[in-house]
């Protein structure tokens, strides 16, 4: 299958045009799975983020040390293909966060008529490896914000809502004081009750807009690095063997992706 995508460069129209079609498809998900898929894709990213970036950083340390002695080269081109496998897993959790297929550039393939060495060393000349190697690094301060807040939210909303549960426990501390002393002394343990419970309303209200502002924020980064524009999803055909007409625009434009 043969698609036809404009340059990385994407103009104002095809950015919204995405973005709107992007938006229209989460709109059709049920409010309740979007929660869940926001929730699955903040929580594992953190200890994803932190396995790669442990992994990929260390190879690069270690390859980079060594290359006057010629291991390091090879060092390198094994850290790349780890960071082509740990992009391979985030376009996954991509395609389970967006409910639909994602789509990525093809990496440069080695020549036809190279040698073992020249195929070993061939990751270091290919530039989306690298963007792997990019997002591997840069990705872990967003994972771990998006982690943080992720699991706050929950905790303030729950907590919150399930104070009858558990707040009773509290008071069995001796000396313990909470907002209700301070809000209505006469009745402290009232007052503490609709303060947490009205703020663990107001959170869990406010909870899927969260994670889905959380979720947009730490895909952002991933969506540019390791996918291809998104026009190209939209112009995917459903045959083989066949290729899309191309649209108005000069020669030096035009860039074909094979997806076999």
């Amino acid at each position: 299958m043969v698609v036809l995508a404009p340059p990385c460069f994407l103009t104002l129209t095809a950015l919204t045009r995405s973005t709107t079609a992007r938006n229209v498809e989460t709109m059709r998900t049920p409010p309740f799975v979007r929660m869940v898929r926001n929730t699955r894709y903040l929580l594992l990213g953190l200890p994803l983020a932190v396995i790669a970036f442990s992994l990929v950083l260390t190879g690069l340390a270690a390859g980079t040390g060594t290359a006057v002695l010629f291991v390091g080269l090879f060092l390198l081109s094994g850290t790349l293909l780890l960071a082509r496998g740990v992009a391979h897993l985030e376009r996954l959790r991509l395609s389970d966060l967006h409910g639909r297929a994602v789509v990525r550039l093809p990496y440069r393939p080695s020549p036809a008529n190279a040698g073992p060495l020249r195929r070993l060393l061939n990751p270091l000349a290919c530039a989306r490896s690298w963007m792997d190697v990019l997002h591997a690094i840069v990705g872990l301060p967003l994972a771990l914000v998006g982690f943080v807040l992720a699991v706050l939210w929950w905790s303030l909303a729950l907590g919150g809502l399930l104070y009858p549960l558990w707040g009773w426990s509290l008071h069995l501390v001796p000396g313990y004081t909470d907002v209700g002393d301070y809000l209505l002394p006469d009745n402290p343990a009232v007052a503490t009750l609709v303060v947490y419970m009205v703020g663990g309303a107001l959170f869990a209200l406010t909870l899927p807009v969260a994670l889905r502002v959380l979720a947009g924020m730490n895909s952002a980064l991933a969506r540019v690095l390791l996918l291809a524009p998104e026009e190209i999803s939209a112009r995917v055909l459903t045959t083989r063997n066949t290729t899309v007409p191309a649209p108005e625009e000069s020669e030096g434009e035009r860039r074909y992706v094979s997806l076999h």
